[in-house]
């Protein structure tokens, strides 16, 4: 595995320092001693500043938010999309492999309470 890509429903973004959401595609995978490195660079739009990270993973928890927003698009009625942002952006090593996922908070109608959920962040290996 040399690279990780995020494909539809999700949609993950670098935060620029301009307040703009850069769009991350792919990340290029290395496997380390104790975990991987996740890497990608990015160019924001509006301010043109290149963007380089590196992410370490292991088995332990590893909270990406601090650089990383992630969004669910969901299709919903009459030809709309719903989009839910994940609160948290997180990762680890599970079973040897690249685990990512975040939460998120939401009303539950019929009852008015509210929910936390966990949503698995899939992505395709290449």
């Amino acid at each position: 595995m040399n690279r990780i890509t995020f494909n539809s429903p999700y949609a993950i973004f670098e935060k620029c320092d301009c307040n703009m959401q850069v769009p991350i595609a792919g990340m290029k995978v290395k496997k380390e001693k104790e975990g991987y490195l996740l890497s990608y660079t990015a160019k924001c739009a509006a301010c043109g500043k290149e963007i380089a990270q590196s992410l370490h993973i292991t088995e332990e928890i590893q909270d990406f938010a601090d650089h990383i927003n992630a969004f669910k698009i969901l299709p919903a009625l009459k030809d709309e999309l719903a989009v839910v942002k994940l609160d948290t952006v997180k990762g680890k090593v599970r079973e040897g492999d690249i685990f990512l996922y975040g939460n998120y908070q939401h009303l539950r109608f019929f009852d008015n309470k509210i929910q936390d959920d966990i949503l698995v962040i899939d992505y395709s290996k290449s």
